[in-house]
């Protein structure tokens, strides 16, 4: 994934999903420990869509790599 160029801004970077998510965690704990779960149940249900999305594109990597990892293994057998 290419790294974000842009300056830091308030202490936060954007450079993978894990920042992404790790964001979105810290958004919704907040409301929690706050006890506005309710009044921001909708912003927190987009938020945790956006998080279940980029932990896909996470496991899709990982899957990618398993997939290359096996055709090299069946090449070599060859």
């Amino acid at each position: 994934m290419l790294k974000n160029k842009n300056p830091k801004r308030r202490g936060i970077t954007l450079n993978e999903p894990k920042d992404a998510r790790r964001l979105i965690r810290r958004v919704v704990d907040r409301a929690f420990a706050e006890g506005q779960e309710l009044e921001y149940s909708g912003r927190i249900a987009q938020l945790l869509g956006i998080w279940a999305k980029l932990w896909e594109i996470d496991k899709l990597s990982d899957i990618e790599a398993r997939i290359v990892a096996l055709e090299q293994a069946k090449d070599r057998e060859r």
